[in-house]
């Protein structure tokens, strides 16, 4: 989710390049504002240290890709592709309050899901999420090294579900839509740093406060909980502008009561390679995420048992901060395709976010 950075201009930078470095960034998962604070370039090699990091998160990626992988209830979950890392997810916020609304999308369909009790097959669906949040950023004391964040956000929204059923005179589709409030959001994170490595610990909370039918094809709310802990690592080269950032998470779900169904747990990973173009006020980056199920589905109302689902995406996203509002106004356009899927509903993926620190 969003996150504003303060930059200040090199040593050697004369006093109008201090002026034009300032901008913002945003981080996913969390909205704050950040300001992006440069220092002399400091000589030494990064290679080994990057390498070893992505190394281990490789690794627990492919391994995780060794288990059989499973489908949710409604072949989605809380999870929204992407929404882990937009830009420089780790570095630390500034103090202060910021309000955000972002404008989450989803174009998707499936060759089989359950929904409502129901195997449906050939199902299409389309999502737009209107999500209204606030976060306040702060530390325990003025000596401390680490920056703490909380928020709540609520979601508005409509989804639309086209499953095709077979009847006597051939196969046709029907069509549900609802409108209505989606499943509030609690967000708690942590951040500190090592050198010019960022990091970031936070703990996503979905209450089951949307709306919810179970004989409703299409639902905005879930109507169980979910707990999804992430782990994210940024580091920004202040002198090219390149940043780079990875964020793992586990989203640990209950049980939706109403339909008897236990989504299992799932693993997602995020990257970015991004590049800040700072006196523009802009920056653009190419994104990713791999999804897996690494447990089963559980419950009477899992209907298909456990069987594969898991996808990978990638697309681009830009940032941009009006200059007249001196870094306190971020926006950024985000957009990710499936290139792999399998069982889950798969398609494209936009994000439109709009932040202000107050």
């Amino acid at each position: 989710m969003l996150k504003f950075l303060r930059g200040e201009a090199e040593q050697n930078c004369t006093a109008r390049s201090e002026k034009y470095k300032r901008m913002a960034l945003f981080a996913a998962g969390i909205e704050s504002q950040y300001w992006l604070r440069t220092k002399p370039n400091e000589k030494g090699v990064m290679i080994v240290k990057t390498g070893k990091i992505l190394m281990v998160l490789l690794m627990v990626a492919l391994l995780l890709g060794q288990q059989p992988a499973q489908a949710t209830e409604f072949g989605s979950s809380y999870y929204f592709p992407g929404i882990s890392i937009t830009f420089a997810p780790g570095l630390a916020p500034h103090t202060g309050v910021v309000g955000v609304e972002q404008m989450l999308f989803m174009n998707t369909k499936a060759n089989v899901v359950v929904l409502g009790g129901r195997v449906e097959t050939d199902v299409k669906s389309k999502v737009f999420l209107n999500v209204i949040g606030v976060t306040n950023t702060f530390k325990s004391s003025e000596k401390s090294d680490k920056t703490f964040q909380v928020g709540v956000f609520l979601p508005y929204g409509n989804v639309d579900v086209r499953p095709t059923i077979s009847t006597a005179q051939g196969s046709r589709s029907i069509s549900s839509s609802s409108t209505d409030i989606g499943d509030t959001t609690l967000i708690g994170a942590m951040y500190w740093k090592n050198g010019d490595y960022h990091y970031k610990i936070a703990e996503t909370i979905y209450a089951p406060t949307g709306a919810y039918d179970r004989m409703n094809l299409s639902n905005v709310g879930r109507n169980y909980w979910g707990f999804d802990t992430t782990f994210a690592v940024t580091h920004v080269d202040m002198k090219s502008g390149i940043e780079w950032s990875i964020a793992p998470g586990i989203l640990f779900n209950t049980r939706n009561e109403d339909s008897d169904y236990k989504s299992g747990n799932e693993f997602h990973i995020e990257f970015a390679l991004n590049h800040h173009y700072f006196k523009q006020h802009y920056a653009v980056g190419l994104q990713g995420y791999y999804y897996k199920q690494i447990t089963g589905d559980s419950g009477s109302g899992a209907k298909l048992g456990s069987f594969q689902g898991e996808a990978f995406g990638i697309g681009p996203a830009v940032l941009w901060t009006p200059p007249s509002k001196k870094g306190n106004l971020s926006v950024i356009a985000k957009w990710l395709f499936d290139v792999e899927h399998q069982n889950r509903l798969h398609g494209d993926f936009g994000q439109l976010i709009v932040a202000y620190k107050f």
